[in-house]
């Protein structure tokens, strides 16, 4: 699965993401966050989902054990798919399935990695759910053309939180190259099969790899961080844009060390 990523930008990106999850804990400076593939339907933003998702779990769709979620869910229910998905990444389809007026709080909430403050019956607080995770999403809209719907303006925090991607990278498709396949459709037609019987391998074999590597590690995460985000992130740029470039060098270098380590077979850099 992993090496149809190669020279295809968004299927890299998202399984990237994927391994940058639980690198949040050596990432000082880094907030959790998420990011959002937009584009029309059928181009292939799913594809590069169940990719992703094939890291962690079944790559899958309608598919009550699938690790690739729906926004179609309330805010309580978010904060549990928060909770599950604690230093790893959570994967959710469909920002459209998600009611717009709450869709702006849901994702501040997700990104801050803190549920709501409840009292119990009897008095007193109940314990309060968190989590710290990096998210994917997909949708035909952006979160702030969602949340437009309602007649919502979108806040700049709330836009550095959910960071939206557009997908389309050539006419009808989010994949640059179809590799053996001759387009887009066959190719995500093997991935759909593939993903549903090859999955979790990768993922573990990554926390085995942090497990046994953490001496430096978080020095040598901020180096290659430092490095990437040199390249992307203007000097003078604000800091909500120094804010989302952080987390794009962040999946960046777990691209790179999930290579270094010998998992995904892409090549160096």
């Amino acid at each position: 699965l992993a090496r149809l990523c190669v020279g295809n930008s968004r299927a890299a990106f998202a399984v990237a993401t994927a391994f940058a999850g639980p690198l949040l804990a050596w990432a000082n400076g880094v907030t959790g966050g998420g990011v959002h593939y937009v584009g029309p339907t059928s181009i292939g933003k799913t594809t590069c989902f169940l990719l992703a998702a094939s890291v962690w779990g079944k790559g899958t769709e309608k598919d009550p054990d699938s690790y690739m979620q729906k926004w179609r869910a309330t805010s309580n229910g978010l904060e549990y798919q928060g909770e599950q998905h604690n230093d790893c990444t959570l994967i959710l389809d469909e920002l459209g399935q998600m009611d717009a007026g709450d869709a702006g709080n849901a994702a501040y909430m997700l990104a801050d990695g803190m549920g709501k403050t409840r009292g119990k019956g009897a008095g007193g607080l109940r314990p309060k759910p968190t989590w710290r995770l990096l998210f994917l999403s997909s949708g035909e809209l952006t979160l702030a053309q969602h949340m437009e719907t309602v007649g919502k303006k979108m806040k700049g925090g709330q836009e550095v939180r959910l960071i939206p991607i557009p997908t389309e990278v050539r006419e009808g498709s989010a994949l640059e190259q179809f590799h053996e396949f001759s387009n887009g459709h066959e190719m995500s037609g093997w991935v759909q099969g593939h993903a549903a019987r090859c999955y979790g391998v990768a993922g573990r074999a990554w926390l085995e790899y942090l497990v046994a590597n953490t001496e430096g590690l978080a020095a040598g995460l901020r180096a290659r961080m430092d490095a990437i985000e040199a390249q992307i992130v203007p000097a003078n740029a604000s800091g909500q844009v120094k804010r989302g470039g952080r987390r794009f060098a962040l999946i960046a270098a777990a691209g790179e060390m999930a290579t270094a380590a010998g998992i995904t077979g892409w090549p160096a850099d």
